[in-house]
């Protein structure tokens, strides 16, 4: 009996252990959270029920459920899941991401329970405001925003006048998250210091990426596996402003992927381009570092048509340097989905430094 109650008790200790490392400590409010939980990209969304099938659910669906850019097989930007209020419960209030919707003219038993979530005097008494966002309310890791107003009619006009601001809100929030899990593990620090050794600049290079090709003013890093990612960084001086014209920047990518990539390492004759006739591809004005940025979203194709995929840009121009950077990151996985793979190779993009910025690092060190 002796024997059973000590195995008792280390299956105790074992137990409160897991429950312990999976909690973290709230100082602001003294609490114990578990970790926020759910897959990458997910929603949960609560909000009355009628509202959800009406105009105001439309606009949510047209803003979150639109198509993720540069990707041949639709792909939407979120994975949400709606949840009449009067369901919400403790198991899904742990969810990663999660959105309160709460109108003033709702009369119906979700309306009214959502509305709880949020005072009815801070929806009156801040008419010029529709949306709050709050970190960990039930969870660890956790971020939710409130969307509100007097009448749905109200609310839905302002949510799709505000489209970007609720899809860069999550994809922030998801993109920290990936950066936090993808250098939690060995970071591939050797790289990074070659590069910054060797070219000035320099990038986090996750662990499993290798140096694939190693030129003048090109660097290709590789990943192979069950699905082959890439990341390529190239510069040249910095002479005209034409360079930032959409057929210009594809050409500049064009050309450095036909001198540069490779798609057959048996038949180096073999090389990638952008195709810009099967899908429209997407250009955005942007900042990096600061500075005046093109991002770019689309698809690749092989010379050879046997092989694409999809790829994310960005260029811009260093002013210390003059140079003109550009950074890409591509997927090679057929039959798979590319969002989460996209988001991987744009967060390791962002972590792109300057020569200036590599310089201001090693001060301080």
């Amino acid at each position: 009996m002796k024997y059973l109650s000590s195995i008792s008790k280390f299956f105790i200790i074992i137990l409160f252990s897991l429950v312990v490392f999976s909690c973290e400590f709230d100082e602001n409010s003294n609490r114990l959270l578990v970790k926020a939980s759910g897959t990458p990209g997910e929603i949960i969304l609560v909000m009355d029920s009628s509202q959800w099938k009406g105009e105001l659910g439309d606009a949510l669906r047209e803003t979150l459920l639109a198509y993720v850019p540069g990707v041949a097989r639709p792909e939407k930007l979120f994975i949400v899941r709606h949840i009449e209020p009067t369901l919400f419960n403790s198991v899904l209030n742990k969810a990663r991401n999660l959105i309160f919707v709460a109108t003033l003219d709702s009369k119906t038993a979700g309306g009214v329970t959502v509305r709880n979530f949020m005072t009815k005097n801070y929806i009156q008494e801040n008419p010029d405001k529709f949306i709050i966002s709050q970190k960990d309310i039930y969870a660890s890791g956790q971020d939710a925003i409130y969307l509100f107003s007097a009448t749905a009619e109200e609310l839905t006009e302002r949510i799709l006048n505000n489209k970007a601001t609720l899809v860069n809100f999550f994809n922030k929030k998801e993109n920290e998250r990936l950066m936090h899990s993808l250098y939690v593990s060995n970071e591939e620090k050797s790289v990074s210091s070659y590069l910054s050794k060797n070219y000035g600049f320099s990038v986090r290079v996750p662990n499993g990426y290798r140096i694939e090709v190693d030129d003048s003013a090109f660097v290709w890093l590789r990943s192979v596996g069950e699905i082959d990612k890439n990341v390529f960084i190239s510069y040249r001086d910095y002479t005209d402003d034409k360079i930032f014209k959409n057929s210009n920047l594809i050409g500049l990518r064009d050309s450095l992927t036909k001198n540069n990539v490779f798609d057959d390492p048996a038949d180096l004759d073999s090389y990638i381009r952008a195709d810009t006739i099967h899908l429209e591809t997407e250009f955005i004005t942007t900042k990096f570092y600061g500075q005046y940025a093109k991002r770019i979203r689309g698809i690749w194709m092989a010379n050879n048509l046997t092989i694409g995929g999809s790829f994310v840009s960005y260029a811009f121009v260093d002013q210390e340097t003059n140079r003109l950077y550009y950074l890409d990151g591509f997927v090679v996985s057929p039959g798979k989905k590319k969002r989460e793979t996209l988001r991987e190779l744009e967060v390791i993009l962002k972590t792109f430094q300057t020569p200036k910025e590599v310089k201001k690092d090693k001060s301080k060190t």
